[in-house]
């Protein structure tokens, strides 16, 4: 008997079994990765590295007030409306309601398409192009990077680091960054997460500020 033809089938198929082994984690976290974001408990926006953005809208219904064949046919009228216009730019990935909790995920190609199609306020990029673009980071900023307390800082502080990007936003919901953010401002913002900020008005009624997250 061939020991040594033997020896080398039984390595290279114990690295086989390794190869599919890293690969089914791999996948495994791709597709939790993704589902994540279907699977949350509050409205939030992702923005994600290469500038698209994707958006989860939760909200809790009153099983009186709502029906279920209009609400989609409201959103795939908002949908085409918009697309004839701008092109393919927004997509609906999906729709449900379930125990009275209905969740409306949406995939845009950019910010723009958020804010057209929605009507909020959103930007993103670096200091320096937010500051091109009108925004001039004249607001209260806290430094969320030590730790999870909010320490006041100044503006100018901010902007010692033009390269680090931003989210600015005009709404009340939670939102994640592709990095960790490093300050946020305003009062009603708390971090839910190194990526993820929870914007909550104090007064419900109270339209929503700009709220600022500098991130790295």
């Amino acid at each position: 008997m061939d020991y040594s033809n033997r020896a080398d089938t039984e390595v290279k198929e114990e690295m086989r079994k390794i190869l599919f082994a890293v690969i089914f984690i791999l996948c495994a976290g791709m597709l939790s990765g993704c589902s994540s974001k279907a699977d949350v408990d509050t409205s939030t926006v992702f923005i994600e590295k290469k500038g698209n953005i994707i958006s989860v809208d939760v909200e809790h219904l009153d099983k009186d007030y709502y029906d279920t064949e209009e609400l989609e046919e409201y959103i795939t009228k908002h949908l085409e409306e918009y697309t004839q216009t701008n092109g393919d730019t927004v997509e609906q990935a999906s729709f449900d309601i379930k125990d009275g909790i209905a969740k409306l995920k949406m995939e845009y190609d950019s910010c723009e398409d958020y804010t057209g199609f929605n009507g909020i306020e959103l930007y993103t990029g670096n200091i320096v192009e937010a500051q091109a673009a009108g925004y001039d980071f004249d607001t209260d900023f806290y430094s969320v990077s030590d730790s999870d307390e909010k320490k006041k800082v100044s503006g100018d502080e901010v902007l010692k680091d033009d390269e680090c990007k931003v989210a600015i936003i005009k709404a009340n919901v939670d939102v994640q960054v592709p990095g960790t953010v490093l300050y946020i401002s305003g009062e009603d913002t708390e971090m839910v997460g190194n990526d993820t900020v929870s914007i909550v008005s104090a007064d419900a009624n109270e339209e929503a500020h700009l709220t600022y997250i500098i991130y790295r």
